[in-house]
């Protein structure tokens, strides 16, 4: 009869760790492993196994990217910023860090300076988005909505899935925006900013410690607020000068609002009560956004910046050398 392998409980975990070590960061296949080690190849495949359902080897996926130090430095000085985050590829290759790139060091970044006992806003982009994927730790604070809500199908999350997501992380409360960002109606407009749960939002905004928004320049593809204003309206506002929003307030290259027609149906905070927050945290990306960006930047839109390498090469006026 044929003698039965020892099973995996058997043997240390010492002996769990140099299999798992040789599979997952020296890349030798079960069967390098099984010679390697005397095992069968069955039990190297339950000792890597049983390895990850311990929590032996933790596994995440996500942009490979790192931060471009030097790079940071130069446009914080540039755009005259506390300081300025840049992502930029891990390896050489020509492709640009994704957007999960840009979240995950903005997660990073808001473990570290939001602090227990503040409150902070939260706008929403896809960036803002993908950093509530890679947010695990944050400071008890409560977290407030400042502009209203985006909606999305499938597994997307939304203005008010963002903001309950990272106020559960921080174990503080929630303070969601019920209404839409842009109302068509002037009069529907004005009845929502009256209501008490959206006006106690907007009250909330003059004691921020820290708002976190994205730049978007004003086109299409470019901003969440664009394609859901009526086209003319979009149209003159372009023609007034608009080269950016940041949380459905549109601006011109001085950061000056370019048209009270939009800013009238917004229901969010508005350009000066962002001003007014203490810390600001934005988030931009892509060579096309360079002139919204540097709009934000000098009219006191952003203190901190978290960017890719596109968005600061443009801004700096240089090319990528990748």
């Amino acid at each position: 009869m044929a003698t039965q392998p020892p099973s995996v409980e058997l043997f240390d975990d010492e002996l769990m760790l140099r299999v798992a070590r040789s599979y997952y960061l020296d890349d030798h296949s079960k069967v390098q492993i099984a010679a390697e080690t005397g095992l069968s190849r069955w039990q190297v495949a339950r000792l890597i196994s049983t390895a990850r359902t311990r929590g032996f080897v933790r596994i995440q996926v996500g942009d490979p990217s790192e931060e471009n130090e030097e790079l940071g430095r130069r446009l914080a000085a540039h755009l005259r910023l506390k300081s300025a985050i840049v992502i930029s590829r891990a390896d050489e290759s020509a492709h640009s860090p994704t957007i999960d790139g840009i979240g995950r060091a903005l997660a990073a970044l808001l473990a570290e300076e939001v602090h227990a006992g503040q409150t902070i806003g939260l706008t929403w982009s896809r960036a803002i988005e993908a950093m509530t994927h890679h947010l695990d730790r944050l400071a008890p604070c409560d977290v407030v909505q400042l502009a209203g809500a985006l909606t999305f199908s499938g597994d997307r999350l939304g203005s008010v899935e963002v903001i309950r997501q990272v106020a559960r992380v921080a174990e503080g409360t929630a303070h969601p925006m019920y209404a839409p960002l842009f109302v068509g109606d002037l009069d529907a407009a004005a009845a929502l900013r009256q209501q008490p749960e959206i006006a106690e939002c907007l009250e909330r905004v003059s004691s921020l410690d820290v708002a976190v928004v994205s730049v978007g320049t004003w086109e299409e593809t470019g901003s969440a607020l664009y394609p859901i204003v009526p086209r003319e309206m979009a149209e003159a506002a372009r023609s007034a000068g608009a080269v950016g929003e940041v949380s459905g307030r549109v601006f011109d290259a001085e950061g000056r609002c370019v048209s009270s027609d939009i800013d009238d149906r917004v229901i969010g905070a508005t350009l000066d009560a962002l001003r007014d927050v203490p810390h600001i945290i934005a988030t931009s990306y892509g060579s096309h956004r360079a002139a919204a960006t540097t709009a934000a930047a000098r009219s006191g839109l952003i203190d901190v910046l978290v960017a890719d390498e596109l968005l600061a090469r443009a801004i700096l006026g240089t090319e990528n050398t990748h």
